[in-house]
């Protein structure tokens, strides 16, 4: 018996097949059936839309984590902590990259046996409290002072929707960075920074975005935090989206008021005259700028301590000719 013209073969693609006579309608009524089942079968896999956390732990150590090569987090002095934060934001469909750095202080100095880096992909279903009813879609462990040592891949949970990429992990040395790329299944919304333009690594490029920033600190002087929140437009509808609460809420929270209403806790640091850093980031889509170190053009300190300083890190794209705050 001859098979149909077309059907789908293994890898979901239409191959071509000997010609069919009349008689073999329900061969071709057959294939049409597999293939509605075959194209539907990704769609229907997963009814929850979870929301994801990044979770990470050092002992001893600095650390910072990236993702997308967008800095969530940063601690200069060596800690002990086990911290997470949420992260559906920063998560798009396929494939995504957690940049985890971790070094001694001072970072000449050797790794020690016992210090281990721990970083792990949480999920849990909306209305879900994420500290106590998280589960774990995996967790990379190394101890970076240990020779011969090879990143580790435990706790790993086949039915979340983040599956690692365990042959892709990788430890650059020279820079202490733990790389750990994971695919995601679960469809995502289009984030605003994979809709941004692509960006130049250039002095123009550095000096349009200062101006924007320049733009902003005169609305913290002025300490209009309705023209603040307005210029977060974007960053509040998609932080609304990720973690189902309403803008409302979402523009509350991201709020400056409570720093402008005590003078105790407000104290602007001049804007910074010599020329900035560019950063890029999410493949040169995200951009923002530092001055030494990693400390952000826009800060304050609060008053009487001279170590307390709160960085307004800001994270832009450009559309239309046009910065945006996008994070």
């Amino acid at each position: 018996m001859e098979v149909p013209r077309w059907c789908l073969n293994a890898t979901h693609q239409f191959i071509e097949v000997p010609k069919v006579d009349s008689s073999m309608k329900k061969w071709i009524a057959y294939c049409w059936l597999v293939a509605l089942t075959l194209i539907s079968a990704p769609v229907m896999a997963q009814e929850t839309e979870y929301q994801f956390g990044v979770r990470w732990s050092v002992n001893g150590l600095a650390s910072s984590i990236d993702m997308q090569d967008i800095m969530l987090s940063f601690s200069g002095v060596p800690g002990h902590q086990n911290t997470m934060l949420p992260a559906s934001q920063y998560i798009r469909n396929g494939r995504n990259e957690i940049q985890f750095y971790a070094w001694p202080v001072p970072s000449d100095q050797p790794f020690d046996k016992q210090h281990e880096l721990r970083l792990s992909m949480e999920y849990w279903e909306p209305g879900q409290n994420p500290n106590t009813e998280a589960k774990t879609a995996f967790e990379v462990v190394i101890q970076p002072g240990l020779e011969g040592f090879k990143p580790e891949v435990v706790n790993v949970d086949d039915q979340a929707p983040l599956r690692v990429v365990a042959s892709a992990i990788h430890w650059d040395e020279d820079y202490f960075r733990l790389e750990v790329p994971f695919n995601n299944r679960q469809p995502m919304p289009t984030w605003c920074w994979e809709e941004g333009d692509v960006l130049r690594d250039s002095d123009a490029t550095r000096d349009s975005l200062a101006r924007e920033y320049r733009r902003l600190y005169t609305l913290f002087e002025e300490q209009d935090n309705d023209a603040l929140m307005d210029a977060s437009k974007t960053m509040i509808e998609e932080l609304a989206h990720a973690s189902g609460e309403s803008e409302a809420y979402v523009r509350q929270r991201a709020s400056f008021t409570m720093f402008f209403d005590n003078p105790n806790l407000f104290q602007l640091d001049p804007f910074p005259e010599e020329p900035m850093t560019l950063n890029l980031g999410a493949d040169n889509r995200v951009a923002w700028l530092t001055r030494e170190g990693v400390a952000a053009p826009i800060r304050f300190g609060h008053a009487g301590s001279d170590e307390q300083v709160s960085n307004v890190r800001l994270y832009f794209i450009q559309r239309d000719g046009q910065w945006e705050i996008c994070r």
